[in-house]
């Protein structure tokens, strides 16, 4: 990793720390952001965070960057897996959508231009767990710096999560309605 990269990476880390700390933004904008930065600096086609909330099986989108609705929508993952997995922390690596047998639907991955996607899950509260799925065009073998980096930025999501749903409980309103 170049000198670069490395200052992309911690200026990104400082501004949606920032954000998170001075409380003056969005909760979506945050998130926003952070599937943004989790896209544009791993090189990946788009980015997802998803958040479980005790008792459901939903994993619901409550950020996203490049990718369709209609990917979003068409259950590519094998969500029954997918939240044992997350409810377990388990870093889900898919590095081939054409032979994993996880992926559901082949022909929307294909639709997307996808071939691989890092999963990386998150216990946000006692009751809410949420993952950073970050998804690629290629194959993707990630170098120990990325995982580093999609760690951090959904652990700072957890965070805004987190921040938003005390904020809301005081003002006895949901974060995710």
């Amino acid at each position: 990793m170049n000198i670069s990269s490395i200052d992309s990476f911690y200026f990104s880390l400082i501004r949606v720390i920032d954000a998170i700390y001075m409380d003056e933004e969005d909760l979506g904008d945050i998130l926003y952001f952070i599937v943004t930065l989790a896209t544009e600096l791993t090189g990946a086609k788009g980015a997802t965070i998803r958040v479980l909330a005790h008792g459901s099986l939903d994993l619901k989108v409550v950020a996203s960057y490049g990718l369709s609705k209609t990917y979003l929508s068409s259950g590519a993952i094998d969500y029954g897996k997918s939240v044992t997995e997350i409810m377990q922390g388990d870093i889900i690596i898919v590095n081939d959508f054409d032979n994993d047998p996880r992926i559901q639907n082949r022909p929307a991955a294909e639709a997307e231009g996808l071939c691989s996607v890092i999963g990386i899950p998150f216990t946000v509260s006692e009751s809410a767990y949420s993952i950073l799925r970050v998804y690629f065009p290629s194959k993707k073998v990630p170098p120990q710096e990325e995982m580093d980096l999609l760690t951090s930025l959904g652990k700072l999501s957890c965070l805004a999560i987190n921040n938003a749903i005390i904020g809301n409980l005081r003002d006895n309103t949901d974060a995710f309605k």
